[in-house]
């Protein structure tokens, strides 16, 4: 058994609670969303709830509210809903930072000092983040299957398999993208450092991603923001996913993910 996989092995034991914990609370909050969609649609208040809705909201969502304020865009609303994408995007910030937190910590040390290439620190990670999206966007869509067995109500048709899977794929990319930045940063920083930094440019794309749709002179720097390549509203309406969008997000990951394996090829880990 070779030693990369060994180091993956223990990784993903360290961290194998973290990971089923969130996502069995992702996938019971999404069977809860589907309730809640189900008694919405049995009341007959989307078209209440829609009238109700502040200009803004309608701004930053567009021409898709209308698919949107259905039975089948609340269920598929999780896979852009900001809560849920904050729980993934921690989770792979905590992830891709690991290799900081073993420098600091003198694990590297330890792991290195056996008969393994450096590169290890780095492949161990993106194969955890990895692992750790799919897992949690699976248990997801598990939590929507679930869900809609249970509460779907008769007369609703549910959303199709491929437009939950673009819309996963869509938001999985969008996780990838950040943990890419998440790890070049650890690769060159404190833990702490990596994550707050990630945190805060993430949270200032998003601003940059609602603000451009209120104000579209902005929209010539909207392209700097990873979320402008993100779009699922135009997923809920119908649309099909755009592979440029993919293209664009798998690039800042790879980018990422290539100056990490530079910058630890290069990096004292005994301090």
């Amino acid at each position: 058994m070779s030693g990369g996989f060994l180091l993956f092995r223990l990784s993903l034991k360290r961290v194998w609670a973290l990971l089923c914990a969130t996502g069995f609370l992702l996938a019971a909050v999404q069977a809860l969303r589907v309730f809640l969609a189900a008694s919405l649609h049995n009341a007959g208040q989307f078209d209440q709830i829609s009238a109700l809705l502040p200009p803004f909201v309608r701004d930053l969502v567009g021409p898709s509210l209308a698919s949107i304020m259905t039975f089948n865009g609340i269920v598929c609303g999780v896979y852009f809903d900001t809560g849920f994408i904050i729980a993934l995007l921690a989770v792979a910030i905590a992830l891709a930072t690991l290799p900081a937190s073993e420098i600091e910590t003198g694990f590297a040390d330890l792991i290195l000092a056996r008969p393994m290439r450096r590169h290890w620190l780095i492949t161990r990670t993106i194969a955890l983040v990895w692992f750790s999206i799919l897992l949690m966007l699976l248990m997801i869509m598990a939590g929507t299957w679930a869900g809609l067995a249970i509460f779907a109500p008769p007369d609703v048709p549910w959303p199709s398999a491929r437009q939950t899977a673009t819309l996963a794929l869509s938001l999985g990319m969008l996780v990838v993208s950040w943990s890419g930045v998440a790890l070049a940063l650890g690769a060159a920083y404190r833990r702490s450092v990596a994550s707050a930094a990630t945190s805060l440019l993430a949270f200032a794309a998003l601003l940059l991603d609602w603000a451009h749709r209120l104000w579209p002179p902005l929209e010539c720097i909207a392209w700097l923001s990873p979320f402008n390549y993100f779009q699922p509203y135009e997923l809920v309406a119908g649309d099909p996913l755009r592979p440029e969008n993919l293209l664009v997000l798998w690039a800042i990951a790879t980018t990422g993910y290539t100056l990490a394996y530079l910058i630890i090829s290069q990096r004292d880990i005994s301090r």
